[in-house]
């Protein structure tokens, strides 16, 4: 059975527990920790009867034949990437590529080349958004610490309101928090198709498509760039023998 763990957290500014240090990642050490947040169906909450999730799984089989284990701690999105920077897990998934995330992460090759951005309304609203224009002035919900495609954070006047998941959205534009949220087409379809919410918001007209890959990123600090050649040779593997589109079939609804 797969092994979940959330890590403990304090309240106070926001700032987790700091756990116990651990040796890095090298030819002796053979279980990764996988450091993540919720985001079905890339990663699933324990239990679930679909499973781990399609990004969860990946990575999983990828290190199955790189000659690792694996582990998961389940935490915020932002303290997944504080953890990573102080050595204090190994790895993540489903992370876009930037500069200042380089500064403590390797990066694998890149497994997902693109998403699209669908905003959603709540139903019957006369708000509609055909263009990135229509974005001038709205309150647009986003799931804080993510990466968002910079054109779609900056038309004039609109104003971005933080939530920790996709969950928090909904819930914001039911309460009328929010005009509309923004969410991967994936991970956004799949959360209203489970809540049942299908007939209380209603999808947006535009959609933006971006080129920003997905990649599994590893912590500088505990895993040897050896070890990150390894799992990415095996991730290639897995996208060229139809593994990878095996996987995403079962999550896709």
């Amino acid at each position: 059975m797969p092994l979940y763990r959330r890590v403990a957290l304090v309240g106070m500014a926001g700032a987790a527990v700091p756990v116990a240090a651990q040796p890095r990642v090298g030819e002796t050490a053979r279980t990764l920790t996988m450091l993540n947040t919720v985001y079905p169906p890339f990663v699933n909450p324990p239990d679930h009867p679909l499973g781990e999730g399609m990004d969860v799984e990946l990575a999983r089989e990828a290190l199955r034949r790189a000659g690792y284990g694996m582990r998961v701690e389940l935490v915020p999105w932002r303290r997944v990437l504080l953890l990573l920077r102080h050595g204090q897990g190994d790895f993540t998934t489903t992370i876009s590529r930037r500069e200042d995330r380089s500064d403590y992460l390797h990066w694998s090759p890149a497994y997902r080349l693109g998403a699209n951005y669908r905003l959603y309304g709540r139903s019957g609203a006369p708000l509609e958004i055909h263009a990135l224009s229509d974005l001038a002035g709205r309150r647009i919900g986003v799931i804080e610490g993510f990466h968002y495609p910079p054109v779609l954070l900056r038309q004039p006047g609109s104003v971005m309101v933080p939530g920790r998941d996709i969950g928090s959205l909904v819930a914001m534009l039911m309460a009328e928090r929010t005009d509309v949220m923004l969410v991967t087409a994936i991970a956004g379809a799949w959360e209203i198709r489970q809540r049942g919410l299908d007939a209380r918001v209603q999808r947006q007209p535009y959609e933006y498509t971006s080129d920003s890959p997905n990649y599994l990123a590893f912590a500088k600090a505990r895993v040897d760039a050896k070890v990150v050649q390894q799992v990415g040779r095996a991730l290639v593997q897995l996208q060229r023998d139809g593994t990878q589109a095996r996987i995403e079939a079962r999550y896709r609804l």
